[in-house]
């Protein structure tokens, strides 16, 4: 039989000619070794350029949020960006790289499977850099810890999720055009896929290896600088646009999944910053008013009695706290918006007291919740403490505290209680009764994905409220809303004309403005009921929208809501708007102090009705799924985070609203004043958090 002629690249090798063809002083070693090499060089300048195309294409669908982000900015934003890129790159490519170095002769199937590989992962991370466009227009963020809160380990909710995500987005046009990238994708990377018989020697693989392990290292770390890339080297400008711009979302995906497996790293961090001792003190400094008593205080940061507010003529015999999904203060007519979505809301407040500074502590809905109902933040790595362990202790709460004083207790939602563990952790924490998704019979409109609207919820309340009124019982009642949500599924309602003058934010526009509309009908019904005069409500949105411009790091606008405390028979006809910057955890001490209770409470807000007219107040804010944190004291607001310095702005939130450029430079001993008061709230928190210290019944 005739033997086929031998090539030179499969000719078997002696030992020695291995040997001797492996080392550097045989030109054909160099080319052997860019041979290994190329293929997993050309991956990752492939993966490269992808993510700049999509990065400009981010760019593009999100101008509407760019602010004061320049032309010349957003160009040093994708040259930063390459760093991210390449460190992502790197880690989607060194896998097929090193099986290109010592696969030398894969097999037809071996060589299928493999591409087919990298095509499922190329498909995975091109859809999530896609779907990142929708995603930033909705939070203001890039991909991250929060693209991980949605899910959970309960189908029902998934679907849920799902579901909003389809029926809310343009889901079909966004994989289309995924699908166009990725065959575009796949047509390049292919040719460093080939099947050619390449033998070489030991020597020249594992040289290989070692460089493509020295480029990676390098390229993961960032280059030649002192610490390992991460998030906080975007941030290089004054625009918070810009700065996240120069990010990576699958970066920034990666980052998050390392994080949630150390430990609570930020939560060290951030204790290493403080000690214990001087933490508290500082805290109760800014905390405690006059005529509190601290009750155990060698153990328990704030846990206090209060001595009643003034501002009532009359003590509430009931209070119902209303929690409005997305109602934010920027399309707000009592704050001054001029969209002609709140009506209803606007007529309510020329009756109460509002205060137009206030700010949700995060957000998203449990953090929200969390904040009024037991006057606590939302703390680096803690952003859902309700759904974990230490969600076990007792709080102080709202509900518990009205239960101690026999008042009945309600809660009233359109959805799942599951979710985010609300009813487990409330029930808990005093909540008797719960009516949710599947309670109410014969609703008018079902959303197929959050189900019964506002106005079935409303309905059902004053049915509640009226029947426990009837039965002599004092009642705390609680009603969460969920129609102003995407993807906004709102029933029709007959007169109610659609707001069209709110561009790109219509859907939200009408969300808030049907929201609006079911409260209007509620607080009419309620004047109906012998009990509306004895009642105090408190409105408060959970949290607002993220819309532009994004005002700082932490995009303030997002978490800018209305407060607003109604009850003109107990307040004696007084009407005021109060312009001191507050917060979800002043709501707790504050309806404490209106309804006159001396339980103890351990708030880490304060009585609104006992501060003194020249207090400027001030919040904390959080965004879930980031590790920047915001102290707002007045008009000024300290940024900060444990790995970078602080920035201090001053605030306008007018309309339009903006902030200055960063003052911490201009006069420093400020801001040290303030980031001593940050670290102080945070190190304190995470100690009552950590060591169970949340109540006086906490084992």
């Amino acid at each position: 039989m005739t033997q086929p002629a031998k090539t030179a690249d499969s000719a078997p090798q002696s030992t020695a000619g291995a040997a001797k063809g492996d080392t550097s002083r045989n030109p054909s070693f160099l080319r052997t070794l860019g041979g290994n090499l190329l293929p997993a060089l050309w991956l990752l300048l492939a993966w490269v350029v992808t993510f700049q195309l999509l990065r400009g294409l981010l760019i593009v669908a999100t101008w509407s949020h760019h602010g004061d982000a320049t032309i010349p900015l957003l160009g040093e934003a994708l040259l930063r960006g390459a760093r991210f890129d390449v460190a992502i790159a790197t880690w989607l490519t060194v896998p097929f790289g090193l099986w290109r170095i010592w696969r030398n002769s894969p097999g037809r199937r071996e060589r299928r499977v493999v591409f087919g590989g990298f095509a499922v992962v190329a498909l995975v991370g091109l859809f999530a850099l896609i779907a990142e466009v929708e995603f930033y227009k909705e939070f203001q963020m890039r991909l991250g810890p929060l693209a991980y809160e949605y899910f959970s380990t309960q189908a029902e909710h998934n679907a849920i999720v799902v579901g909003m995500i389809w029926h809310g987005y343009p889901v079909v046009r966004w994989t289309l055009v995924c699908l166009v990238l990725w065959a575009a994708f796949l047509w390049v990377a292919h040719r460093q896929f080939p099947g050619a018989d390449r033998r070489t020697g030991l020597v020249a693989r594992a040289t290989a290896t070692v460089v493509l392990g020295g480029v990676a290292i390098f390229a993961i770390r960032g280059g030649f600088q002192h610490t390992p890339l991460r998030w906080g080297d975007a941030y290089f400008s004054p625009s918070t646009y810009a700065n996240q711009m120069a990010g990576n979302g699958l970066w920034s995906l990666l980052d998050a999944t390392r994080h949630s497996t150390a430990g609570h790293k930020l939560a060290r961090q951030w204790q290493r910053r403080m000690p214990v001792d001087e933490a508290i003190q500082r805290v109760r400094e800014i905390v405690l008013l006059p005529g509190e008593k601290l009750v155990d205080p060698e153990t328990y940061p704030l846990l206090r009695v209060s001595p009643p507010n003034q501002a009532v003529v009359k003590r509430p015999r009931n209070v119902v706290l209303v929690i409005m999904e997305s109602f934010t203060a920027r399309f707000n007519g009592a704050i001054g918006a001029e969209f002609g979505a709140t009506p209803n809301f606007d007529a309510l407040a020329r009756e109460g007291i509002l205060f137009d500074r206030a700010f949700s502590v995060s957000t998203h809905t449990a953090q929200g919740v969390f904040a009024t109902l037991c006057s606590f933040p939302n703390l680096p790595d803690y952003d859902r403490p309700a759904r974990g362990p230490l969600g076990e202790q007792p709080f102080r709460t709202l509900p518990q505290i009205f239960r101690e004083n026999d008042f009945e207790t309600l809660f009233l939602y359109n959805g799942l209680f599951s979710w985010d563990n609300k009813e487990g952790f409330y029930r808990h924490q005093g909540v008797q009764r719960f009516i949710g998704q599947a309670d109410f019979k014969n609703p008018t409109f079902v959303d197929k994905d959050w189900g019964p609207c506002d106005f079935d919820v409303f309905n059902r309340a004053i049915e509640e409220f009226s029947e426990l009124a009837a039965r002599k019982k004092q009642f705390f009642g609680i009603i969460l809303t969920l129609s102003n949500h995407a993807p906004f599924d709102l029933p029709h309602v007959e007169g109610l004309e659609p707001i069209t003058t709110g561009g790109e934010q219509n859907n939200r526009l009408n969300g808030v403005h049907y929201a609006d509309w079911a409260l209007g009908q509620f607080m009419a019904s309620a004047r109906q009921q012998d009990w509306f005069d004895d009642t105090l409500f408190v409105f408060v949105g959970d949290h607002g929208f993220g819309i532009p411009p994004n005002i700082t790091e932490v995009s303030l606008l997002h978490m800018h809501v209305p407060l607003l405390f109604y009850a003109p028979a107990l307040f004696g006809g007084k009407s005021e708007v109060r312009h001191q910057t507050v917060g979800q955890m002043d709501i707790l001490p504050t309806i404490v102090g209106l309804a006159g209770l001396s339980t103890p409470h351990q708030a880490f807000g304060r009585d609104l009705f006992r501060l003194g007219a020249d207090d400027p107040g001030h919040a904390y804010v959080k965004r879930v799924g980031e590790p920047i944190l915001g102290w707002i004291r007045g008009g000024e607001i300290l940024v900060g985070s444990a790995g970078t310095s602080a920035h201090r702005y001053r605030l306008d939130l007018g309309f339009p609203p903006s902030a200055s450029e960063d003052l911490s430079l201009q006069n420093p001993e400020a801001t040290t004043v303030r980031s001593q008061e940050l670290d102080a709230f945070v190190v304190a928190a995470l100690h009552t958090l950590e060591r169970r210290l949340a109540s006086a019944g906490a084992p």
